[in-house]
C-alpha cells in the first residue's frame, strides 16, 4: 500500500513573468515541441499539426533562450508550411514564408550569411528533415503577439537573424544578449505573462496561412 498522506504539498512560485520586450535579440536552442502528422517532404516523424477547417499546417517550436537576463526563458512559435492562399507561383504563401524561415534558422545556427552560396553553406542547408533542427542554436528577435479569445499576450519569434543581420549573436557568444531600440509595442510587452498559459490548441492561423 502506498500512503501519500504525509507527503508535503508542492510549493509553486505563482509570480507572473513579464513578457520579454519586443525587439530583444537572443540566441536559443530549438526543440520540436510535438505534432501529430508527418509531412514526408520535411522528413520522417510526426512533427506537424494541421487545421481541421483549412489547409494550414505548421511546425510547433519551443525555443529555450541561452545567456543574458532571459536565460532559460522559453518562447513558443509555429512555422506555417501550408495554407489555402497561393502565390503567383502557385505555391502556398505559408509554405514560401515557412521555408525561408527554416533556411534562416539553419544559416543562423551555422553563423552563415543568407547570401553565402559556398559548398559548405549548401551542405549545411541540406537536411535529412526538420528533425535536424532539434538542438540547433539560433539567433532571433523576439516579438509580442496579442492574445485572442481570452488568452494573454505572448512572446513569439519576430524574425531570425543570420550572420549579416544587424545585432546578430554568433554561436558561442550567447551571453551577449542585446536589446533593440524601444519599439511601439514595448508598452504591451510590460503585460504580465504566465508561461504555463501556453496552449498549443490556442493556435491562431494567420490570414496568409489559411
Amino acid at each position: 500500500m502506498l500512503n501519500l498522506n504525509n507527503v508535503a504539498p508542492a510549493e509553486y512560485d505563482n509570480t507572473p513573468l513579464e513578457l520579454i520586450p519586443d525587439g530583444t535579440v537572443v540566441r536559443g536552442i530549438v526543440k520540436l515541441s510535438g505534432g501529430d502528422i508527418e509531412l514526408p517532404e520535411f522528413g520522417a516523424g510526426n512533427y506537424f499539426k494541421s487545421s481541421q477547417s483549412t489547409s494550414a499546417k505548421w511546425l510547433p517550436l519551443e525555443m529555450t533562450i541561452v545567456g543574458g537576463p532571459f536565460d532559460k526563458r522559453k518562447v513558443w512559435h509555429n512555422v506555417f508550411v501550408d495554407g489555402d492562399k497561393l502565390s503567383e507561383r502557385g505555391i502556398p504563401v505559408a509554405k514560401e514564408i515557412g521555408l525561408r524561415m527554416l533556411k534562416s534558422m539553419v544559416d543562423s545556427a551555422f553563423n552563415l550569411s543568407s547570401k553565402d552560396e559556398s559548398p559548405q553553406a549548401q551542405q549545411a542547408r541540406s537536411l535529412n528533415g526538420v528533425s535536424d533542427l532539434n538542438g540547433m542554436s539560433v539567433c532571433f528577435s523576439i516579438g509580442v503577439e496579442k492574445g485572442t479569445n481570452g488568452y494573454a499576450d505572448k512572446n513569439k519569434i519576430k524574425y531570425v537573424l543570420t550572420a549579416e543581420s544587424k545585432g546578430f549573436i554568433a554561436g558561442g557568444n550567447a551571453a551577449a544578449v542585446q536589446s533593440a531600440q524601444a519599439m511601439p509595442q514595448a508598452q504591451v510587452a510590460a503585460t504580465p505573462q504566465q508561461p504555463t498559459v501556453h496552449n498549443a490548441s490556442a493556435t491562431v492561423t494567420p490570414s496568409w496561412a489559411q
